[in-house]
C-alpha cells in the first residue's frame, strides 16, 4: 500500500461512528492493595510513577468479558439511539480471555466474546465472531473489519464490543500486575450518507476517514502465556520499540491526509503507560491536554482502552461531535496502527 494512498479510498460508502458506550465493574482497587501483597516491593508511589495508574477495577465470580460486554453495548446502542433489532453484525474483540482458564461466559469455558453477547443480548438476526490476534489493538482493527462489513455484505449496523478481564492470568508475582484493569467498551459503526466534504477537506459524514495498519513477527514473543496460564510481558522490548512504532503509524495517517497535528482536537492512545503515551504525544506535535486517558483511573484495559476513553470523555462532553480525533494502539504480534476517525 502507498504511503500516500488511504486504504479506504475505494469508493465504498461512508460510515459514522453512531455511539459508544463503556462499563467497568465494582469498586476501584487502589494501589495500597499491590503494597500489601508479600514480596512484590511496590507502593502507591512506585505504581504512579512508573505506570501512571492509580486505580484499576476488577470483575467478580458472576460477571465475565460477555455480561461486561452486553451493559457496554446496551449503552453504546442507547447513545446511537437505536434498537437491537437493528444490529446486522456483532464483532468480539478481548486480549484476556482464555478457553478454561479465563472464559469469556458464565457457563461455559469458551473464549469467545460475540457469540455469547449476541445471545444475551438478543441479537438473534445478527452474525458474530470475533477479532483476537491483535489482542490490546482490538478495538482499532475491528472498526477496519466494521468498515469492510458495511462496505461489502449489504450490513447497515455493526456492534464492536471490547471486553477485558484480566486478574484471572495475571502473575502477582511481578511488578506489572499493578497495571492492568477489567471492564468492557462498545461502538456502533453504521453505513453513512454521501455527503460534500468538511472545512477541514475531510468527508464531512465519514467517520472512518483513514487507517494505518502495521504488524511485526519478530517481536512475537513479547507476549507469551506461561505452564500456569499467566500472562508473560517482556516490558523491556516493548518499551523500547513501541514510541516508535506508535509515532510512524501517526505521522503517516496524518500526512497522508494532509493534516498537522494542530488539526487534530484530541488524540485517543491505548491507554498503556503514560511514561510511554507522555513522550509519544510530544513527538506527535500533540500537547498532551489534548490525549485523552483514563488509564490513572481504569488502568490499563487492553482493548477496552481507546474506546473507553472515547466514551467516557464523550459522556462529560469534552469529544463533540464531529471533532477530529487521532487513534493510535498497539497490540500482540507486535500488531500496530493509527486511525483518523470523527465522533457523530
Amino acid at each position: 500500500m502507498s504511503e500516500t494512498q488511504s486504504p479506504l479510498d475505494n469508493g465504498g460508502p461512508p460510515v459514522v461512528l453512531s455511539g459508544v458506550g463503556h462499563y467497568f465493574p465494582g469498586e476501584p482497587v487502589t494501589n495500597d492493595h499491590f503494597a500489601r501483597l508479600p514480596g512484590l516491593d511496590v507502593d502507591d508511589a512506585w505504581i504512579t510513577k512508573y505506570t501512571g495508574v492509580r486505580t484499576r477495577h476488577w470483575a467478580g465470580p458472576e460477571e465475565r468479558f460477555a455480561e461486561m460486554g452486553v451493559k457496554a453495548a446496551r449503552a453504546a446502542l442507547d447513545d446511537a439511539g437505536l434498537d437491537i433489532s437493528d444490529v446486522d453484525v456483532i464483532v468480539g474483540t478481548s486480549a484476556t480471555a482464555r478457553p478454561r482458564a479465563n472464559p469469556s461466559s458464565i457457563g461455559n469455558n469458551y473464549m469467545d466474546i460475540s457469540l455469547p453477547v449476541q445471545r444475551q443480548l438478543g441479537a438473534r438476526d445478527a452474525f458474530a465472531f470475533d477479532v483476537t490476534a491483535v489482542a490490546c489493538a482490538g478495538f482499532l482493527y475491528a472498526s477496519v473489519v466494521a468498515r469492510g462489513l458495511l462496505a461489502t455484505t449489504g450490513a447497515r449496523t455493526v456492534l464492536v464490543v471490547c471486553a477485558e478481564s484480566p486478574r484471572a492470568i495475571l502473575n502477582f508475582g511481578f511488578k506489572n500486575s499493578a497495571l492492568f484493569g477489567a471492564g468492557a467498551a462498545a461502538a456502533v459503526w453504521r453505513r453513512g450518507d454521501s455527503v460534500g466534504g468538511g472545512a477541514d477537506g475531510l468527508p464531512s459524514r465519514s467517520g472512518l476517514i483513514d487507517v494505518v495498519l502495521r504488524a511485526d513477527g519478530r517481536y512475537y514473543d513479547a507476549f507469551d502465556i506461561d505452564e500456569n496460564d499467566k500472562m508473560v510481558m517482556r516490558g523491556g522490548v516493548l518499551s523500547e520499540v513501541t514510541p516508535d512504532m506508535l509515532v510512524d503509524a501517526g505521522q503517516t495517517v496524518l500526512k497522508r491526509n494532509g493534516l498537522s497535528p494542530e488539526q487534530i482536537s484530541w488524540c485517543i492512545p491505548h491507554q498503556a503507560n503514560t511514561n510511554l503515551l507522555h513522550p509519544m504525544a510530544d513527538r506527535l506535535g500533540i500537547p498532551r491536554e489534548r490525549m485523552l486517558l483514563n488509564l490513572p483511573r481504569r488502568g490499563n484495559t487492553s482493548s477496552v482502552g481507546m474506546p473507553s476513553a472515547l466514551s467516557e470523555y464523550v459522556r462529560d462532553g469534552t469529544v463533540k461531535p464531529g471533532e477530529l480525533l487521532l487513534g493510535v494502539s498497539i497490540g500482540r504480534g507486535l500488531s500496530w496502527g493509527a486511525m483518523v476517525f470523527r465522533y457523530q
